[in-house]
């Protein structure tokens, strides 16, 4: 009698696994039609820039602003998993409080759109480079001298 009792428990338990994979499975689903449908309502802005940055906001439902992070910005992986879809680069970078569902983002003036790798900071390291090479060239001149 005990083994049977065993197996009705193992049955039960394998048909509670297998409704909850099935309800994550359809919740699952369900986001993603969500995702999709918030996507079609989402909203860009023009660019507009100042020396530094280029700008855009984007504005997504309203609904959507409960499933967002608080106190705090969005990594590029998390903001795309909502469905919002911009080319490389990108930093979303503050909320316009006004309107929690507007989003603020900024770029580097001159990112690569498809890498995402601002020329600025090659630039940057080029000229990181050229001052330790110019210091150490005169470095080497000073100790020549005595």
């Amino acid at each position: 009698a005990g083994r049977a009792e065993d197996d009705l428990e193992m049955e039960a338990e394998l048909q509670s696994q297998e409704a909850s994979l099935a309800a994550a499975v359809m919740d699952n689903l369900s986001q993603a039609a969500q995702v999709q449908q918030w996507t079609e309502e989402t909203d860009y802005s023009e660019k507009y820039c100042d020396d530094v940055y280029e700008y855009r906001r984007v504005t997504v439902p309203r609904g959507m602003v409960a499933m967002f992070p608080q106190g705090r910005c969005m990594a590029e992986p998390e903001w795309r998993s909502y469905g919002i879809t911009m080319s490389r680069g990108w930093e979303h970078y503050d909320h316009h409080f006004p309107e929690a569902n507007v989003l603020l983002f900024r770029r580097v003036l001159g990112t690569d759109p498809k890498t995402g790798q601002a020329y600025i900071a090659e630039l940057e390291q080029e000229r990181q480079r050229m001052i330790t090479e110019r210091s150490r060239l005169q470095e080497t001149q000073m100790a020549e001298m005595f």
